[in-house]
């Protein structure tokens, strides 16, 4: 209202320093989580590697050896296929999920108990 009465009047309002203070530290704040969240999104989106291009042999329609032709085929397929293979892991984690929580294989337990054998720990069985 103050400010309103003022702007009738035709004379400049001014602020208070808490309020300045206020305004610079909300600027400061949206700044940082503005910065924070540009960080997060570059870690998240995938990063394309482009190598350089591969130029493969156009397979030949002449009346050339089958073996040389098929050689040719086999290469651009291989090529294709590492390609595919590449593109697949892109945006996965590093360490499955799965594999985190699995049980110890036998093999682990045994050992195990030789160690707390050795060590003199026993296991204590409740009634």
């Amino acid at each position: 209202m103050l400010r309103f009465l003022c702007f009738i009047l035709g004379k400049p309002y001014e602020t208070c320093k808490s309020c300045e203070t206020l305004k610079q530290q909300l600027a400061f704040a949206n700044e940082e989580k503005k910065q924070l969240t540009e960080t997060l999104l570059n870690i998240i989106s995938p990063k394309v590697v482009e190598a350089a291009p591969v130029e493969i042999n156009q397979v030949a329609q002449s009346s050339g050896l089958f073996s040389r032709r098929r050689a040719a085929l086999e290469a651009r397929d291989r090529e294709n296929a590492k390609i595919i293979t590449e593109a697949k892991h892109l945006g996965k984690p590093d360490i499955p999920v799965k594999g985190l929580y699995e049980l110890t294989p036998p093999s682990y337990t045994q050992e195990i108990a030789e160690l707390e054998a050795k060590v003199g720990i026993s296991e204590e069985k409740e009634a």
